[in-house]
């Protein structure tokens, strides 16, 4: 996989800090990258699912076990 490259800016005392600290900051914005991404991907698999929940609500149950009786009966 190729990597991509990004710039940050940050205020020179928070890079002063850092430095001072030993953070390294590639590895903080790597790992809060993915944090992230993680977190959005769960957000919007929540959103698709509520959806999906509110589409299924809608259907009753008798439609469901009148058509599994069609269904059967047909073979």
């Amino acid at each position: 996989m190729k990597d991509a490259t990004i710039n940050v800016r940050i205020e020179n005392w928070i890079y002063q800090e850092t430095r001072k600290q030993g953070v390294n900051i590639s590895q903080v914005v790597r790992d809060a990258l993915i944090a992230e991404v993680e977190r959005r991907k769960k957000e919007n698999f929540k959103e698709k699912l509520l959806k999906a929940q509110a589409a299924l609500k809608k259907i009753k149950m008798k439609d469901i076990v009148e058509d599994i009786r069609e269904m059967r009966e047909s073979r």
